[in-house]
């Protein structure tokens, strides 16, 4: 796959390829294959086997976990140059959520067992999908923290402080734009 400077830039500055130069990231990429989806649609759903790692490159997704009485948890937003669907891609289980598309995307995709030749190719990226995993349990131990503790508006306060600091883009004025689709309801599935 062939992909602009400014690609390659961005992906050597994300945590998953992190200390790897832009020569060593360009010929990796060549494993991956690039594909589009739009809007509302379904990159995979809880329960399907994982059996890739994906790379977002454009767009935004939202994963989601459906509970047994039918109710949805938004889980995360991912963001461009994120990686998802890797712990479950290495364990080769399930997904645990569905990944649907907030915003149009293009994404990178690798199979499990190639994900796993290029960690033992390159040891870097075992490393920095630990550090990413490690950084993931924080947060989810962050959440259930404030589940357990604290009452609705300082979850609220608290997602949107997370979503902030993930998704939010400085403005000049010192403020932060947070430009994400997000209702009510998404809100009481984050909270």
């Amino acid at each position: 796959m062939k992909m602009t400077p400014e690609a390659l830039s961005a992906l050597s500055q994300t945590p998953f390829f992190q200390s790897l130069d832009t020569t060593t990231i360009s010929t990796m990429l060549q494993e991956f294959s690039c594909a589009q989806f739009e809007t509302t649609e379904y990159l995979f759903y809880q329960g399907d086997k994982a059996d890739r790692l994906f790379v977002l490159l454009s767009g935004q997704i939202k994963v989601i976990q459906n509970t047994a009485d039918g109710q949805q948890v938004v889980m995360r937003l991912i963001n461009p140059y994120e990686i998802f669907g890797c712990v479950a891609a290495l364990c080769q289980g399930e997904y645990p959520g569905t990944a649907e598309v907030t915003r149009d995307v293009e994404v990178l995709y690798l199979p499990a067992k190639q994900v796993s030749d290029l960690m033992q190719t390159y040891p870097s990226l075992a490393y920095n999908a630990f550090q990413i995993m490690v950084e993931r349990v924080h947060e989810l131990q962050d959440r259930y923290r404030e589940l357990a503790t604290e009452n609705v508006s300082h979850r609220l306060v608290h997602t949107l402080l997370r979503l902030m600091k993930q998704n939010g883009k400085p403005l000049a004025d010192g403020g932060v734009l947070l430009d994400l689709p997000l209702s009510r309801q998404n809100l009481a599935e984050m909270t």
